[in-house]
């Protein structure tokens, strides 16, 4: 790309200019401008720290000098370091305001605000010099940059395509300034790139044909592979076959998907202009950032001619001259998703990415890439992305249903359903044509989840959107679409909707409307006879009926029209399987892995096993159909190692082997793998009944049959009584038998064993003393065997009698007969006749030795009941003792409370007297007290006399009260004076043995921690009483509502009434 005469005059330039500076050292080596000059030679080499050098040695002689500033300048901004550039074009700025380089100055200082963060600054200083120096074309380019930076992302789609805008009109005012500056050339190409250039005629075009028809001859104006753009926004490629451009028209890649349109406008891509831009731009810059955006336009160019080679080569080249450049990686990702190299797509796109995380293109690529690379949950993750960043990108929501469409998962069917829903009301919002496809795809998840009736809906709103008019003259009204989508058989099968056709009989069928379903096969097979489909499932409808002979033909008729259908003779192999005939069903198999791209068929090799396996009985060739089986199981898991079936199977020969262990480890990962295929369940049960695993067993044929079978399985239900059976759970097995009956009462097997399994429960009834019956852990818990077990027993035998009777009735009903039919059936009893015999006569021998059994535990149970009738007597004499004696402890109890709460009132009442006594004695001794307040000396003695004589005649009266006058005054006296030296003596003793002199005084030491209560019970009566005085009022009130014995608190009551006296 870059020209080598060029680089060749250029390099002869720069040797030239070699030879003027060493000719300008020989005549001044220090003069600033040869230094200067030098500087700028080295720096257009890229050698800084040379160049450097030169301008220092300028500034060191002369700070003022403005190239020197600006060469530093310059190689500061180089090396990024902004804030030391931005300073120096400043000052650059003061001491040359109006110098020839002001604008340019005035720029480089903007680029130094704009790294620095300042934007607003920047834009500013940017738009002052577009003002001060109107050719300054990089003033001009940044004001444009700045006017498109402003808009919104539409906006500036808009602004780039249109030659009238704002930002085109600047970018053509700097093209005329300059036009060779490769940032202009660039932009214009991208200009070009965008813009759709109207050509001179309208054009016809029908949806769902290829076929454009134009107005004039353009055969001219366009080429094949060209891309076009018809009407506003509808962008297809014409066909590259070479008869794609005539003059009456032109051949579209692919149908038309719009609405039909008549007179329409037609653009193309002028391309070749762009290229020639980019090309100049290329050519007249070094600077590597500039090249590789050229190199990214002439890419994109390629890329949308479908060069994809070329493109490939200019995106490479882009991103080798600017590793940082995210455009170029965007480009190699679109070739290498083209050549189908999805992981180095991934790589690219994945470093796009964390470049620009919210980038809506890039996480769509992304989200298709990790779709086809089978990672399906990060492609989801992705892809709901965009739909956040984007709530009405119909690709994300079309992407991401497709992603789930074929997932087994019921939650991702359900996703991809609401990803459908989603997608079709931002279409139906936008007022844009919902595509048929996306009808079809919906109906089918719908019918996979099970909602057939919304199936159907989607379906007929697909028919509706063809019965809109898949040609001019099939258009009709709005009415008669809707009475075409109301009745689904009357449309006339087409190419267009026979898939739509044969996917509504399917769901039809699938809700049991078989009829309507055969009725829509059979108009399909009216138009398009070898549509093998339809014949494929007329003949599973056949088949399901029970029509085994017609279901063969109908294969047949498959097997005629496209002999190499795989289905039809897997299914016929199918049905010689259920009718067990091995041969025909193994040359089915056989014929199917014969054919072309068959010979591995999973299928095919997995049936084979299933034959070889059910025919291990087959006399000697146990061991050769034991090694065939497996290695047909092996092979099936060789080329398809995910297989569960054929894992199934492998498990199956390594038990049969009496390989539990092994056999366990694969049922258990083939059930964590599909946790809804019985199979598994069932093995991994057979295997825990053969290690006498019984409740293990039982929980795992329960779990099974509620889960897979809706509880309603034969063979299970056969499975889990026998379980019962072998864990001696009689009544279990009874109830599960009869659970069976009551679904299957013509198999003979469940009678039988239902006879068989009363018969031994009745048997093991009566031979033994004790019964176990079964607790919530399921082990059993041995009880002794009473009258109603035995009854029951005797019950069950004459039950078992009468089954085997019927079973040997049925058995001779069919043995009368000729029929060699009949015959065959009879041999194909699911019960020995003899056997059955045996069973019977062995029920009526054992009824007739009942009665001892049943007499021996009526005689045990009167036996027990008296027991229990006297141990009853005998608890009830001790319960009528026990309450009698007490209710004589109630009584005395009572008696008791009742005298100490006499005893209490008693003393509250003296207690309230004394203090009626105390309440007058202080009044009177008030009144007294106001009478001699003149008097003085043995007039105050006098006083003090009556008032001791005053007290003694209450005191007196208290006692002539209370009817106790037992001490005399002076006795009285007596004992309070022989009681304060005791109280002395104990307080000298306390203080001796005290340690300090708080201890001392502290009242406690005496009185306890009362003490502070005996002044208050010294202060009520309104005089202070002495210490001893107050302690025993204390005590006593203390024993009166403590203590219960009368005694005691009479005793108190005593000491009290002698210490006030």
């Amino acid at each position: 790309m870059w020209n080598e005469e060029d680089e060749k005059k250029r390099e002869a330039i720069s040797q030239r200019a070699v030879g003027y500076f060493q000719r300008a050292d020989r005549l001044d080596h220090q003069h600033p401008m040869t230094l200067v000059g030098k500087a700028l030679m080295f720096m257009a080499k890229n050698e800084d720290d040379r160049a450097d050098r030169f301008v220092k040695s300028v500034l060191i002689s002369n700070k003022t000098n403005l190239p020197a500033i600006l060469g530093k300048a310059l190689l500061l901004y180089r090396k990024k370091q902004y804030k030391d550039a931005k300073k120096l074009y400043l000052d650059a700025i003061k001491l040359h305001p109006r110098s020839p380089q002001a604008a340019n100055m005035r720029m480089c200082f903007a680029y130094c605000c704009y790294h620095l963060g300042a934007v607003e600054k920047a834009r500013a200083v940017m738009r002052f010099t577009a003002s001060l120096d109107e050719t300054n074309v990089d003033a001009v380019i940044a004001s444009a940059l700045w006017q498109l930076a402003s808009q919104s992302r539409e906006e500036r789609a808009v602004s780039i395509r249109d030659e009238s805008s704002r930002f085109m009109m600047m970018i053509h005012h700097a093209h005329a300034i300059d036009k060779t500056n490769p940032t202009v050339l660039n932009h214009l190409a991208n200009h070009y790139f965008s813009q759709w250039i109207p050509l001179p005629c309208t054009v016809s075009v029908v949806r769902g044909s290829a076929v454009v028809a134009t107005s004039k001859d353009i055969s001219n104006e366009v080429s094949p592979g060209q891309i076009i753009c018809i009407g506003d926004r509808y962008v297809a490629y014409i066909s590259r076959n070479e008869d794609a451009v005539s003059p009456s028209g032109l051949k579209l890649d692919g149908p038309y998907r719009e609405e039909s349109a008549s007179a329409t406008n037609i653009a193309r891509k002028d391309y070749d202009k762009m290229f020639t831009l980019a090309g100049n731009a290329f050519h007249s810059t070094k600077i590597p950032e500039i090249r590789s955006e050229s190199c990214y336009l002439m890419g994109r160019g390629c890329h949308a001619q479908g060069k994809y080679k070329d493109a490939y080569s200019y995106y490479f080249n882009a991103g080798r001259l600017w590793p940082k450049f995210v455009l170029p990686w965007f480009g190699l990702a679109q070739m290498y998703y083209e050549r189908k190299e999805f992981t180095k797509a991934a790589s690219y796109l994945e470093k796009a990415n964390k470049a620009y995380p919210e980038n809506v293109e890039i996480l769509s690529l992304l989200g298709d890439v990790y779709g086809k690379l089978g990672k399906k949950d990060e492609a989801v993750v992705l892809l709901r992305r965009v739909v956040e960043l984007e709530p009405g990108n119909v690709e994300a929501l079309i992407g991401t249903a497709e992603l789930l469409h074929g997932s087994p998962e019921r939650k991702d069917q359900i996703i991809a359903i609401s990803s459908y829903i989603a997608a079709e009301k931002v279409m139906n919002n936008a007022s844009e044509r919902v595509p048929m496809e996306v009808y079809v795809n919906l109906g089918v998840l719908q019918q996979r989840v099970g909602k057939m009736a919304d199936a159907i809906d989607c379906f007929k709103k697909a028919l509706k959107q063809l019965g809109d008019g898949s040609t001019a003259d099939q258009e009709s009204k709005s009415e008669e679409a809707d009475a075409i989508a109301e009745e689904a058989s009357s449309p006339k099968p087409t190419e267009a909707n026979v898939t739509i056709l044969y996917n509504m009989g399917r769901v039809y069928e699938e809700m049991g409307n078989r009829d309507r379903a055969k009725k829509l096969y059979d108009g399909i097979l009216e138009v398009f006879p070898r549509y093998t489909d339809c014949l494929l499932r007329l003949g599973c409808m056949l088949r399901d009926r029970g029509q085994e002979v017609d279901a063969t033909k109908m294969f047949d008729k498959v097997l005629e029209v496209d002999p190499a259908c795989a289905e039809a003779c897997l299914l016929q192999g199918n049905i010689h399987l259920k009718k067990r005939e091995w041969v025909l069903a193994q040359k089915k198999f056989e014929k199917v892995m014969g054919m072309p791209g068959l010979k591995n068929d999973p299928y095919a090799f997995l049936s084979m096993g299933n034959i070889f396996m059910s025919n291990l009985g087959e006399k000697n060739r146990y061991t050769k159909n034991m090694s065939l089986s497996e290695v047909y199981y092996k092979k099936t898991l060789a080329s398809h190692p995910h297989n569960i079936y054929a894992a199934n199977g492998l498990g199956i020969m390594i038990a049969e082997k009496g390989n539990f262990e092994l056999a366990k480890q694969i049922f258990s990962q083939v059930r964590e793998a599909s946790p809804d295929m019985p199979d598994a369940w069932i093995n991994l049960a057979h295997i825990f009944v053969a290690e006498e695993r019984y409740q293990e067993a039982i929980q795992l044929y329960t779990v099974c049959l509620t889960k897979c079978y809706k509880g309603q399985d034969l063979e299970v239900l056969l499975y889990l009584a026998k379980a019962f059976y072998e864990s001696k759970d009689f009544p279990s097995c009874i109830s599960t038998l009869s659970r069976a009956l009551h679904m299957y009462p013509n198999d003979l097997r469940l009678w039988y064993n239902t006879g068989l399994a009363q018969e031994d429960y009745a048997v093991t009834t009566l031979g033994q003393e004790t019964t176990s019956t079964r607790s919530g852990s399921g082990n059993a818990v041995p009880q002794q065997r009473t009258m109603g077990d035995v009854q029951r027993a005797i019950l069950d035998l004459k039950r078992a009698q009468r089954i085997f009777r019927f079973l040997l009735q049925q058995a001779e009903v069919t043995g009368n007969s000729g029929s060699s039919e009949k015959k065959k059936h009879h041999n194909s009893l699911p019960f020995d006749k003899e056997k059955v015999s045996e069973h019977e006569n062995f029920c009526g021998d054992t009824l007739t030795k009942a009665s001892y059994h049943l007499e021996f535990e009526r005689q045990k149970e009167e036996k027990r009941r008296l027991e229990i009738e006297a141990q009853r007597k005998l608890l009830r004499e001790y319960e009528e003792r026990v309450a009698r004696e007490q209710e004589e402890t109630r009584v005395k109890e009572d008696d008791l409370r009742k005298r100490h709460e006499g005893i209490r009132l008693k003393q509250d009442e003296r207690l309230k007297k004394l203090h009626e006594g105390w309440s007058v004695r202080e009044r009177e001794e008030e009144e007294k007290e106001k009478k001699v307040v003149k008097k003085k000396g043995g007039k105050k003695r006098k006083k003090t006399e009556d008032e001791d004589g005053g007290f003694i005649d209450d005191a007196e009266d208290e006692l002539d009260e209370d009817g106790d006058n037992s001490m005399s005054i002076e006795d009285m006296k007596n004992r309070n004076a022989t009681m304060k030296k005791l109280v002395e003596k104990r307080n000298k003793r306390a203080r001796v043995g005290s340690g300090s002199e708080d201890e001392k005084d502290d009242p406690t030491g005496l009185f306890g921690s009362d003490s502070t209560h005996l002044a208050v019970l010294g202060r009520v009566h309104g005089r202070d009483l002495h210490a001893h005085e107050a302690l025993f009022i204390h005590a006593a009130q203390l024993a009166i509502a403590r203590s219960p014995d009368d005694d005691q608190t009479s005793r108190v009551l005593d000491v009290r009434m002698e210490l006030l006296e």
